[in-house]
Formats: structure tokens, C-alpha cells, sequence
């Protein structure tokens, strides 16, 4: 039987992927309610962009540290995506959906009952991104049986070792931190050494994903600050919400000889200096101690992830790295880990990171992947079993149906 209208969804805590398994490429929304400064109209999902004012915008989001928590703004969300998606009836559509890693039971379980029970999907299909992101690399790669996924999310950094395509639990290991803690980081900074922009979350999330990237060497980054290297300093121009909508870099004007400078159109532009911040911020994901947290860097994470497996497979998780999640889209990201993780690998071991075209997406290609699977009918759960077997058929299934992902 094969599963005609499937919709793949990954929900995330910053953003909602979702799109048809035929579809290209997913649309992405995001998972916001906001409200402007008069505070009398609110902007859903996709509306975001129709704000026009996004300074000192009061933010409602469903998820709080990584979990789904606030249901009534999730749903509003979750209504406009099925309302406004051109052939969808719920009674007649397959849901292939993502939650966060080691998610709570009691979550899980409002969460299916919401899929079934307010929503009427025909069947429905719950797991991680990771999981996802693992299927999707193990059937594009048949000769490799082990990965460890970096999922680096917008509430928290996962890193997950899959062994014959299964989760190993054991070595499972959370950390603490994601991009909304380093885009706070970067607003604390300039706000305590240049301009006060502690209610400019938006404006300051924007700015990280413009200017910051990731130190390779930080001791050299930081003698290039103390010579005030130009190509570390970097001018932002923060958004008026008049003539300019987005904050953007801006770059040096040099002008050829034979041509004639281009004219600009005068504005008071405000702008921001910005050299240590760019690559300090990220650095803390790497060394969270820096910030006064106690827990492990990226790097000992995944080193010790590895280690808590069976020797056997050790290799073979060092030599598969998959990097996904919108953090990782920083720049240098990829080169740090593997530079990172080849120093603290044994030497026999051979170290190799892969970051997909884009990582943002890759669950969601996972999933399409999954729906067109020879044995998706066997793992998903169908709206009669719900009704008939409850919560704990989808507790039973999806627990197994991850193992069956590896047949």
C-alpha cells in the first residue's frame, strides 16, 4: 500500500518545516505568535513578515527550553498551517510530525491527542528530527550503519549516536545550549558596551546570523582584535523600520578608478562596531564554562558520547558525523568540530563530518524519505487503533518502530 497524501512536519522551537512528501522543499514559518508596539494586532506563523515594525515586539512562543509547553499558541499555529494548505483535509492525510529528543510521556500524550483526536489524521507517525536525519542518511548511504548526529537547535545542542539505525540512549548527551542563548549573549554584550538593545531579541537573533561565525583558532582571532584587524571589525547597520527593514553589514565602499562612485541615497544610518563578539559568542558553545555554565563543550560532548559505545562501533561513529540544525549554519561550524574532534580522536581513528546542503531541512528530508519507506504502514499509527488501543499504542509503536527503522 502506498501512502498517497502524506504531510511531513518539523516542528521545531524556532521554526515549522512542513510541506507534501512529493513537494521539493518544505515551507518554513516561524513558530511565533508576536505583537507589535501598540500590542493590538498579533502575527501568526507566516505572518511574521507582514509586520512591519519589529522593534520591541512582544514574543509568544509554544516552546519554553526546548518543550513544547503552551499548547493554545501552538495549536494557533498549527491551525493556520492546516487551514491554509490548499488540499488538506485532515481526515484524509497521513502526518509524519517531530518532537524533541528525549521528549516527556506526559507531553507525547497530549501531543497524539491533539493529532488524532482535535485534528483527525488519518494516521500519524511521531519521532525526533535526529531519527529522521539517521533514516535519511542510512538509506542515501546503505554501506554505513552508525552515525552520531549533531542536531544544534535553536533551545539546545543534541548529540545522539545511532547504532544499525538505532538510537543508543546510553550515550545520548544534551547540552544546554543553542542559537537563542548565543543571539542573548550577543544583546547582553552590546548592550552593556555600545547601545541598549535588551528589547531587540528579533533584531539581535537577525545580527548573530549576519555577522557571527566560528573561531578555528581563537588566540589568533584574538590578536587580530587587540591589532584591530579589519577583517574581524565589522559595522552593522541596525534597522530604522522605515527605510531599512533588516540589519545588514556593511561593507567597506572602495570604488574603482575608472568608475564613478555610486550614490546613496542619504539616511541616518545607526550603526554598531562589532570585532570580539563575532566569534566570543559562538565560542561558548564549545566552552560553555565561559559563561559561568556548567557543562560540556560540544567537542567533549561528542568524545564522550563515542566513548560510552561499544568499542566496535567507535570507529565507524567518528568516521559518520552528521551535523544538522540552524546553528550549525554558522560560519567555520563544520571546520571547528572536525578540527576539534580530530585532536581528541585517537590517531588509528579517521574523522569525517558531513553538514547537509542544509542542515535546516534535513529532518524534514528524512521524513519524505520515510513516507515513501517499504515499511512505514507498519510503524505508523492509524486513527482506529487510536481510538481503540489509546495513548499506549502510539507509546508501543513509536518506541519500536525506531528499532524497525534499521530492517
Amino acid at each position: 500500500m502506498t501512502i498517497e497524501k502524506c504531510l511531513i512536519m518539523d516542528n521545531g522551537s524556532y521554526t515549522v518545516k512542513y510541506g507534501w512528501k512529493t513537494d521539493k522543499s518544505p515551507e518554513i514559518i516561524q513558530n511565533w505568535i508576536i505583537r507589535g508596539k501598540d500590542r493590538r494586532r498579533q502575527y501568526i506563523g507566516r505572518e511574521v513578515d507582514l509586520c512591519k515594525e519589529m522593534s520591541n515586539i512582544h514574543v509568544t512562543t509554544p516552546f519554553q527550553k526546548g518543550y513544547l509547553l503552551s499548547w493554545s499558541s501552538q495549536r494557533t499555529i498549527w491551525d493556520q498551517i492546516f487551514n491554509s494548505t490548499p488540499n488538506l483535509s485532515t481526515g484524509d492525510i497521513h502526518l509524519i510530525v517531530t518532537e524533541p529528543p528525549l521528549n516527556f510521556k506526559s507531553i507525547q500524550e497530549a501531543w497524539d491527542e491533539a493529532m488524532f483526536e482535535e485534528y483527525g489524521f488519518k494516521s500519524v507517525f511521531r519521532s525526533s528530527p535526529s531519527t529522521l536525519t539517521a533514516f535519511h542518511y542510512k538509506q542515501t548511504h546503505k554501506d554505513n550503519q552508525c552515525c552520531l548526529i549533531i542536531d544544534a537547535g535553536h533551545a539546545f545542542t543534541h548529540v545522539i549516536p545511532y547504532i544499525n539505525g538505532v538510537q543508543y540512549e546510553k550515550a545520548v548527551k544534551r547540552i544546554n545550549l543553542g542559537g537563542k542563548h548565543l543571539g542573548n549573549l550577543l544583546k547582553e554584550q552590546i548592550s552593556y558596551r555600545q547601545l541598549n538593545l535588551h528589547e531587540e531579541t528579533y533584531v539581535c537573533n537577525l545580527m548573530k546570523e549576519d555577522v557571527c561565525f566560528v573561531s578555528t583558532s581563537f588566540k589568533e582571532e584574538m590578536e587580530l582584535v587587540r591589532k584591530r584587524d579589519p577583517s574581524v571589525l565589522c559595522e552593522y547597520v541596525l534597522p530604522d523600520f522605515l527605510n531599512i527593514h533588516r540589519g545588514y553589514v556593511k561593507l567597506p565602499h572602495v570604488t574603482d578608478d575608472n568608475e564613478e562612485p555610486k550614490k546613496h541615497t542619504p539616511t541616518k544610518e545607526q550603526i554598531i562596531k562589532v570585532s570580539l563578539e563575532r566569534f566570543s559568542v559562538p565560542e561558548v558553545l564549545f566552552h560553555p564554562s565561559d559563561i559561568g555554565m556548567q557543562e560540556m563543550g560540544l567537542t567533549e560532548a561528542i568524545v564522550y558520547a563515542i566513548n560510552q559505545c561499544p568499542s566496535a562501533v567507535r570507529p565507524h561513529l567518528y568516521n559518520n558525523i552528521i551535523i544538522t540544525g540552524g546553528t550549525s549554519n554558522l560560519q567555520n561550524f563544520k571546520e571547528r568540530v572536525v578540527k576539534d574532534v580530530r585532536c581528541n580522536a585517537p590517531d588509528l581513528y579517521n574523522v569525517s563530518v558531513l553538514r547537509p546542503e542544509d542542515p535546516v531541512v534535513e529532518a524534514w528530508r528524512g521524513g519524505q524519505k520515510l513516507s515513501s519507506w517499504s515499511g512505514y504502514n507498519k510503524i505508523r499509527v492509524t486513527k482506529q487503533e487510536f481510538e481503540e488501543y489509546g495513548y499506549n499504542i502510539c507509546l508501543e509503536r513509536f518506541t519500536d518502530s525506531i528499532k524497525s527503522l534499521n530492517d
